[in-house]
């Protein structure tokens, strides 16, 4: 076997593409990736780029009428309600002192590092500390006075805004891109001496999206709209003992109240586990119903497997579809998509899209309560969840043993029989007429049979056979 020649060329080629080896295996090994503090610690996101990229981000996440925060701030289409800040923060504020207190308190250099690390990093550097100061106070007070004397008002209450723009500004309050940290509300109703529950929960209670007989009850246990002072002081603590980051947060936790609902902690998807069921009028043809859930929380779905066929149900929790609900959803599935709380928002659309193919669907849902249609035709509705739940990823554990039950249920045998015989028959008016027919001619036929060979003896039937024994018959 002869041995090929080497040459002085070969041998520098292999040690350059050894070096060349060596250099990428150092470069992987010696890689790292260090967060800095200030996106590391931050808690108002931008909106995730993947989806900035699309054509709804000026639609559903830009606000229309004011700024908050310095994401939009400068912006040319909002000026005219910047202007408004200053005239809002006086009549907010009782007098000059109180603004020094408040402008002094924001101020404080410890207070200024603390809300620039709430933002994105560098998104904040190109404003000087007074000028951010100035932004943040001027936002509160925006805020704190539209809450108190313009949401829920008569629009005569303020002249300054147009109709269309009030109802915006509420929009524009709950977009992402649109917050400022929770502590400075805070420390504003604490300088101004008013309770910030008090105010702050008629507003959030204004935008929930729960409706129906079960809303009133739903808010009045989140919320406590009763005058119950010990509910009041408990609710308080529930939804304050961890100081909300944002208003947006705040709604994002209301709507995803935890609910003490029995389930299997160790609860996994069964192997090849896979739903089949595909849509509300398909379910309800198996017999599963559904009803609004008196426990509102976009975290709570039950399944109740009846004992008869019609009392089968699933509960969910009902929801207002009207203009604001597509940006609200939207903003509030970016926030989970950059936050590490739970996606409860993201798979709640997730399901209704999965349950809502056709008009039909959201019919059926409008019927029972479920969902209130205030957006147009039930086409629209249909048409906003699909598009909302495209390339949506939910949480695989959310709903898990709900979805089970509803599974195996799907998939019983009888009730399978059910729903061939109801699609056959029940939904076709001559079909169930002839099924029918049958049904009572087979009934009489029974009872003739029965009778000709049960049938009791008659006063004749001993004469008939005594003459038919004598072959006289």
């Amino acid at each position: 076997m002869s041995v090929p020649n080497i040459t002085t060329r070969d041998i520098e080629l292999t040690n350059g593409e050894l070096e060349d080896e060596q250099w990428v295996i150092d470069s992987i090994i010696n890689a790292n990736v260090s967060a800095s503090p200030s996106s590391s610690t931050a808690r108002i996101y931008r909106v995730p780029e993947m989806v900035r990229e699309t054509n709804d981000y000026q639609k559903h996440y830009v606000p229309k009428v004011v700024s908050i925060g310095p994401y939009h701030f400068g912006n040319s289409k909002l000026e005219s309600v910047e202007k408004l800040k200053p005239v809002f923060t006086k009549r907010l504020l009782s007098n000059e002192e109180t603004l020094r207190s408040l402008y002094k308190k924001l101020g404080e250099p410890q207070m200024v590092q603390e809300l620039r690390n709430f933002y994105e990093e560098n998104t904040t550097s190109v404003f000087s500390n007074k000028v951010f100061t100035k932004m943040m106070l001027l936002d509160c007070c925006f805020i704190l006075y539209y809450i108190q004397y313009i949401f829920g008002e008569k629009p005569e209450s303020c002249p300054e805004l147009k109709i269309h723009e009030i109802v915006f500004v509420r929009q524009d309050l709950f977009l992402l891109e649109n917050q400022i940290p929770f502590k400075i509300l805070n420390e504003a109703v604490k300088l101004l001496k008013i309770d910030c529950l008090s105010k702050i929960k008629p507003f959030i209670k204004g935008n929930i999206l729960a409706s129906g007989k079960s809303k009133r009850k739903w808010l009045e246990s989140i919320l406590c709209i009763l005058n119950d002072q010990s509910c009041r002081e408990e609710q308080k603590m529930e939804l304050f003992d961890k100081e909300p980051d944002h208003i947006l947060h705040l709604l994002h936790r209301t709507l995803t109240k935890k609910v003490n609902v029995s389930k299997n902690n160790n609860l996994k998807p069964r192997n090849n586990y896979k739903c089949t069921f595909r849509n509300v009028n398909e379910l309800m043809d198996v017999g599963i119903h559904f009803k609004p859930s008196d426990t509102m929380s976009l975290s709570h779905m039950k399944f109740t497997n009846g004992r008869w066929w019609f009392s089968t149900a699933v509960e969910l929790p009902p929801i207002t579809v009207d203009d604001s609900t597509k940006p609200m959803l939207l903003n509030l599935i970016a926030y989970e998509m950059c936050s590490n709380d739970e996606a409860w928002v993201t798979s709640y659309v997730c399901l209704l899209d999965s349950l809502i193919d056709q008009p039909e669907d959201v019919k059926a849902l409008r019927k029972v309560g479920v969902l209130e249609n205030s957006l147009g035709s039930d086409k629209e509705v249909a048409k906003l969840f699909n598009e909302i739940g495209t390339d949506l990823v939910p949480n695989n554990l959310a709903y898990l043993e709900a979805k089970n039950m509803i599974q195996r249920h799907y998939e019983s045998w009888s009730n399978t029989l059910i729903s061939q015989l109801k699609h056959e028959y029940v939904k076709s008016p001559w079909a169930f007429f002839a099924l029918l027919g049958a049904l009572i001619a087979l009934s009489l036929s029974s009872v003739q049979a029965y009778f000709t060979v049960w049938s009791p003896k008659g006063e004749c039937d001993d004469l008939c056979m005594l003459l038919k024994k004598n072959h006289h018959l």
